[in-house]
């Protein structure tokens, strides 16, 4: 148990207003809870969507930010049988009981019990101490090989993953080499789903986003870079496929040019997979759809479903995500640049360190 009674916390007040407070350490509160000593926080590219203004939901002041959890086990409530004190622990983005209908058939992300870290409903990762309820269903033991990287589990990677396989899970094994694939966002989430896309090895894969070096980061992976800002993506793309369009296409960003982009650029009876947290209109009809015999598929991924088929890519593509993580702070006043440089393209991935320790510590 806890010590202290305060702890230092990145909480929500508005748009472009993250301020960095002392809180009172959590307490269980149900008997299936546990306390988690943050050792590391990330800052994912979807928080960018309240912190823009951009969000229709979880805007409501004065919750502790972060989604992205990993730590150390410091309290445990009566009913919790598989953890104990000091076990290191990954917490999927969005808590799940298991049990539901919709967990037993794999959906975990639409538990009926589901609340995500880091808004109104729980309080998030990026603190000291953070909360975990129904502790048993969806806490995952801490891998010992993946030190830093293992805060990648938590959300990124798992769902950059779970995009992909949703982009060829339609079409049989023997097609996957003549697929061509377009990949519309390469933050972090879209370069983990870029891995995971490799590993169909599709015919081609178009990389898109506006960014150069997160284009020239996909273009070392294998992937055709397209540049929105200073190229005619659907012209480039229907160049390359004889006008057809591509096969599937993966939308990573959440905002409804990019459900646009893909929708302009899919061929008839191809697949939109759309992971982006969308807060907006669909951008097209669905006459347009009718019109086109567009599969799509959109939605949060169900982290615990597909934690371990994840990791088992993420440790097949450990080499080329070594560098993945640029920026490692303390949880202290230096999180407000962090956070402005993220805000702006400037970095790849934030993590925070409110405790100073390594996961392998």
């Amino acid at each position: 148990m806890a010590s202290q009674k305060t702890m230092k916390a990145l909480v929500f007040y508005g748009p472009f207003d993250v301020r960095l407070e002392d809180r009172p350490v959590p307490k269980i509160i149900e008997p299936d809870d546990v306390i988690i000593k943050t050792t590391s926080a990330g800052l994912c590219g979807s928080e960018l969507h309240r912190y823009r203004g951009h969000s229709k939901l979880g805007m409501e002041p004065g919750y502790i930010c972060g989604h992205e959890g990993v730590g150390i086990i410091s309290e445990v409530g009566p009913a919790v049988k598989k953890f104990k004190v000091g076990d290191w622990v990954i917490a999927p983005f969005t808590i799940s009981c298991g049990v539901c209908h919709h967990c037993k058939r794999g959906v975990t992300a639409r538990c009926v019990k589901v609340k995500s870290f880091g808004g109104p409903e729980l309080d998030g990762s990026q603190a000291e101490y953070f909360r975990a309820p129904l502790a048993d269903a969806f806490l995952v033991p801490a891998p010992d090989d993946l030190g830093e990287l293992l805060i990648l589990m938590s959300d990124i990677y798992p769902t950059g993953f779970h995009g992909a396989r949703n982009a060829f899970k339609e079409s049989p094994a023997v097609e996957w080499p003549t697929m061509d694939l377009a990949i519309i966002g390469l933050g972090p989430v879209g370069i983990c789903g870029l891995l995971s896309a490799l590993e169909y090895k599709p015919k081609r894969i178009f990389a898109i986003d506006g960014v150069e070096d997160r284009l020239n980061r996909a273009q070392k992976l294998g992937a055709i870079p397209l540049n929105f800002r200073t190229q005619n993506v659907k012209e480039e793309i229907m160049k390359a496929t004889d006008g057809n369009g591509v096969d599937a296409v993966i939308e990573y960003v959440g905002l409804s040019p990019a459900l646009r982009t893909a929708f302009e650029i899919i061929r008839p009876g191809g697949k939109i997979s759309s992971v982006g947290v969308h807060n907006a209109e669909i951008p097209f009809t669905a006459a347009d759809g009718y019109n086109r015999n567009v599969f799509i598929q959109f939605g949060r991924c169900s982290v615990r479903t597909v934690f371990d088929d994840s990791l088992a890519s993420l440790r097949r593509n450990i080499e080329k995500v070594q560098d993945f993580i640029d920026v490692i702070i303390p949880l202290d006043e230096s999180f407000a640049p962090a956070l402005e440089k993220f805000e702006k393209n400037q970095v790849n991935k934030v993590v925070y360190k409110p405790n100073g320790m390594h996961p392998t510590l």
